[in-house]
């Protein structure tokens, strides 16, 4: 790859900053080509083609709020994160399911990437039995990725790590206060801190390594704590689903749906909603370093 190439890799369990975003700069500069990697936080229908998949959003209520109010396999009301952060990039939104394309698109003048984001997708095939063995086995798995990546000619990485997973609705509902489970937290703030150790290690031994590390938990605790000026009127319950927090249903056709979405922060009993997603993607790009360190997305672009 060339030195202006990108790569951004995510391992995001749950809520709003969960996107993986490759950019790859081409000889002609209005071209931006990106590539998407993640799981069903940045999956734009990956899993539509995907027969056997029984983790699929094709079917409304999902979609109610993206143009037509079609069911594209987002696991949103509209918009993901991986939109967004192609849209402040120069694109209309995330590039197509991989699945989707074919020897043509390949070959379009303006082909513009692709999106191999897949729900329930994961990094670990096996995992220990303890928090330690996991985290050092999600560490190591993380590290040899990257280091391929690297030996394939990638010098900048925009990294998001872990948000407060027990913050989900769909782990709320397991705490009788109907709060945070702070055990699954402490794992996330555990891991960013692993990573960020490990890009600090990664960049020492690469001197022409640049990377943007971004701090789901914090960004996600920011607004949990503090919702209002980010026009969040609810940060623990789903938009869409049934029972306790509407996080005891999954979004299906006959699952109850709010009204004000623009004011919830979860979609369902894992996802965010399409505003929680901008807000994501706009705190990746434009930062500060309370929540992307070194530099921010939009830096790391022009580096």
């Amino acid at each position: 790859m060339a030195n202006k190439s990108w790569v951004v890799l995510s391992l995001v369990l749950c809520v709003a900053v969960a996107v993986a975003v490759a950019v790859v700069s081409a000889s002609d500069p209005g071209l931006q080509l990106i590539f998407v990697l993640g799981d069903s936080t940045a999956d734009v229908g990956t899993n539509n083609f995907l027969p056997t998949s029984m983790v699929r959003a094709d079917f409304p209520h999902n979609g109610i709020d993206f143009p037509s109010s079609k069911p594209t396999g987002r696991f949103s009301n509209g918009l993901n994160s991986a939109d967004f952060l192609a849209q402040m990039l120069g694109l209309k939104r995330s590039p197509p399911p991989f699945l989707s394309l074919n020897a043509r698109s390949l070959r379009k003048k303006r082909f513009s990437g692709a999106n191999f984001a897949s729900g329930g997708s994961g990094l670990l095939d096996i995992t220990g039995n303890t928090s330690e063995e996991f985290l050092s086995s999600l560490e190591l798995a993380y590290e040899n990725h990257l280091k391929s990546l690297i030996d394939l000619g990638a010098r900048k990485f925009g990294i998001i790590s872990v948000a407060p997973i027990g913050c989900c609705p769909s782990q709320r509902i397991h705490n009788t206060t109907g709060g945070c489970l702070e055990g699954l937290n402490e794992l996330a703030v555990a891991f960013h801190a692993r990573l960020d150790a490990l890009m600090l290690k990664l960049s020492s031994e690469c001197k022409d390594i640049k990377y943007a590390l971004g701090n789901a938990f914090e960004m996600t605790v920011n607004v949990i704590q503090n919702p209002f000026p980010f026009n969040f009127t609810q940060v623990e319950a789903a938009c869409c689903g049934a029972g306790k927090l509407n996080a005891k249903s999954f979004c299906i056709p006959s699952a109850k749906l709010c009204s004000n979405r623009n004011n919830y922060l979860f979609w369902d009993l894992f996802h965010p909603t399409q505003a929680a997603s901008k807000l994501a993607a706009v705190t990746l790009f434009n930062g500060g370093t309370q929540f992307v360190t070194p530099i921010n997305f939009a830096q790391l672009a022009k580096a």
